[in-house]
């Protein structure tokens, strides 16, 4: 059989010729548990002794803690929050943990309440029946306990609301799936099924499957308040949708929106922390900046060179590249700068001539997730992304600018 154990806050009464012992000793004796924490006061703790005397508790059934600072409900908190972590540490569950908040201050109650949430105690009970003056009468006591899954279930809604904030919207969805929906009030259930949305649609933007988002985001019931910090404009969505057409239809496509929202990936990734994925996400839009003003300006594609495009000068370079089962002229990122610069374009000599730059994706070379065993850093990613920001600033004006304008609203 599983422990019992319950923690009681014992008061003094709310007259002189109130006897608190009694229904207190009642309430023990309904909750039979194992172990007793009494939570009282220098003047309330004689009450606690003779209510455990009454009881026959053996020394080791029972605890008196005394508080201090008993009208100050912060104090309370974090000494009934001390007391019921010493009972779980003792081997009692929070299942088996009830606290019983009838008698004492408010402060008393309040703060044993709160902590006996915080610690997932799934039993809160109190003491109710006919009163006189206020005072339930000797014999008509009720016993009332409670369970606040309620309260936990809005409480994980509020997580998931801060998951989705910091972008972990898997964490997020697997929260609300599992939450009680028999727990929630009308405008709760509205919630978790438009958040559940709201997760979905914003994880599919991150994992570039803009149709999905675009998709989901229309299902999201916006004027819920909750909601207000997550809603992308109009335009973004409709953005974002034509972004999704434009990819199914040419998945090697260039685009200036791509370069925009790539560049923002890769701030969210840095964002968590995980700066190999940003410097991934750098280099490559690197390498698709080149492409871009390649097919865009001079009709050339980097995985099909078309020679008749290319300056007399690259030809024995491109000649170089051609793959030999398919006979395809295939580049990669510093060719294809080098043929910018031929081309007699701004960014391709920026490129060659950007020593700083060579280094930093030299350096990105020899990180862990590219082709050496450094880690990366913040202090690497910081530097590239300056560094590539100024080459992209040379054919995306206000670059950063449309960055803002097109990144998920909360973090603009």
């Amino acid at each position: 059989m599983f422990k019992k154990a319950l923690v009681l806050t014992v008061g003094t009464g709310t007259r002189p010729d109130v006897n608190i012992v009694l229904p207190l000793i009642k309430t023990v004796k309904d909750s039979r548990p194992d172990h007793v924490v009494f939570v009282a006061t220098q003047l309330s703790q004689e009450y606690a002794q003779a209510i455990a005397q009454d009881l026959a508790l053996d020394p080791s059934a029972f605890d008196i803690k005394v508080l201090v600072n008993f009208d100050d409900v912060q104090a309370v908190f974090m000494e009934v929050n001390r007391l019921l972590r010493q009972l779980l540490e003792q081997g009692f569950a929070p299942a088996d943990i009830q606290v019983d908040f009838t008698s004492g201050t408010k402060a008393m109650s309040a703060g044993a309440v709160l902590a006996a949430v915080y610690q997932g105690c799934q039993s809160l009970k109190y003491i109710t029946g006919e009163r006189d003056h206020g005072v339930v009468k000797n014999g008509t006591e009720r016993f009332v306990s409670f369970c606040p899954n309620a309260i936990f279930a809005n409480q994980e809604i509020k997580i998931a609301v801060e998951l989705i904030k910091r972008l972990r919207f898997i964490p997020a969805c697997e929260i609300l799936d599992n939450l009680n929906i028999n727990l929630l009030a009308d405008h709760e259930l509205d919630l978790v099924a438009s958040l559940g949305r709201v997760a979905q649609a914003y994880d599919f933007w991150d994992r570039f499957e803009h149709l999905k988002f675009s998709g989901t985001a229309k299902k999201v019931k916006w004027l819920l308040p909750e909601l207000q910090q997550f809603q992308p404009s109009e335009d973004v969505v409709r953005q974002v949708h034509s972004l999704g057409l434009l990819l199914e239809n040419d998945q090697n496509i260039a685009d200036e929106m791509v370069i925009v929202d790539l560049f923002n990936n890769a701030e969210r990734r840095a964002l968590e922390g995980r700066y190999d994925d940003g410097l991934a996400r750098l280099y490559r839009l690197a390498e698709m900046l080149a492409q871009y003003i390649l097919a865009t300006r001079h009709n050339i594609i980097t995985a099909d060179v078309d020679l008749s495009q290319v300056p007399q000068a690259m030809l024995p370079i491109m000649a170089a590249h051609r793959d030999p089962d398919t006979g395809q002229i295939k580049i990669g990122l510093r060719i294809a700068y080098r043929l910018l610069e031929a081309l007699n374009e701004e960014v391709g000599k920026k490129y060659i001539s950007d020593k700083r730059l060579t280094h930093l994706l030299n350096e990105r070379n020899h990180t862990i997730l590219a082709h050496g065993n450094k880690p990366a850093t913040a202090g690497l990613y910081q530097k590239l992304k300056e560094s590539i920001v100024e080459l992209v600033n040379l054919q995306i004006t206000d670059f950063i600018s449309k960055c803002q304008k097109f990144n998920f609203p909360w973090l603009r």
